[in-house]
């Protein structure tokens, strides 16, 4: 995931979804790989800026105890049965640009960031539970985000297709809210106030759904819904809750 507000993407891919291959589990001591497209749209929290559409391939490999998914790669520190613990690392897209929105003229751009930290999944049968932590390792924001999320996956016609609802909560740290959504002191103007931010809880939930079109084709589709805290709606210039 994002810290937008809602996400909803369409992902077409040579690969089944992780978690739902049931029969067809890959031998990890292969080297397997996938390649897809994927579309993503994005409402943005900023006062004036509009929906975000971003079109990105997806490449995915795994050899051993080291994979890469689309945006992010990880290593298997720990790999037995449902229970996996990972060093990941991601790029995250968020970001603030002045030219979105003359509301964000004369602000300085947010960029987005390569973030790295530890993720534990424990996948007993269809269900799930994952914990991750990530930090900002180019020292953008200086922030750190855990989150924690809970699923459950229900597969039909043979594995054919399904469905993985979730549902989770995000904290993010005050110096990456800060970052995205504060204003300091010489961006600041009468209708902008300054406004630091603090540390956030986002509950968040999704609904992913997939199809396996053939044995090397699949279908996935992602929508998903974050609530953002009072201490980003509280920002200035942000209208979205």
């Amino acid at each position: 995931m994002t810290k937008s507000p809602v996400l909803a993407a369409v992902l077409l891919a040579l690969a089944l979804p992780a978690g739902a291959q049931g029969p067809l589990e890959r031998d990890r001591s292969q080297l397997t790989w996938s390649l897809g497209l994927g579309v993503i749209t994005a409402p943005r929290p900023y006062v004036g800026a509009s929906n975000e559409l971003l079109v990105i391939p997806l490449l995915g490999l795994e050899y051993k105890r080291l994979y890469i998914q689309g945006i992010r790669a990880g290593y298997h520190l720990f790999d037995h049965e449902d229970l996996k613990v990972d060093a990941r690392v991601r790029y995250i897209f968020d970001g603030l640009d002045p030219d979105d929105s003359p509301f964000l003229d004369g602000m300085a751009p947010r960029d987005g960031t390569v973030e790295g930290g530890l993720g534990l999944d424990w996948t007993p049968g269809p269900w799930a539970l994952r914990v991750s932590a990530f930090t900002d390792l180019l020292g953008r924001s200086d922030g750190q985000e855990v989150g924690l999320d809970f699923s459950r996956t229900w597969t039909f016609a043979r594995y054919r297709w399904g469905l993985t609802p979730a549902i989770g909560v995000v904290w993010q740290s005050g110096n990456l809210v800060d970052y995205y959504y504060g204003v300091p002191q010489d961006e600041a103007r009468p209708d902008r106030p300054a406004y630091a931010g603090q540390a956030a809880y986002n509950l968040q939930t999704s609904l992913l759904a997939f199809y396996r079109i053939s044995d090397h084709f699949n279908l996935l589709a992602l929508v998903q819904a974050q609530r953002l805290d009072n201490e980003i709606v509280d920002s200035p210039i942000v209208d979205d809750r």
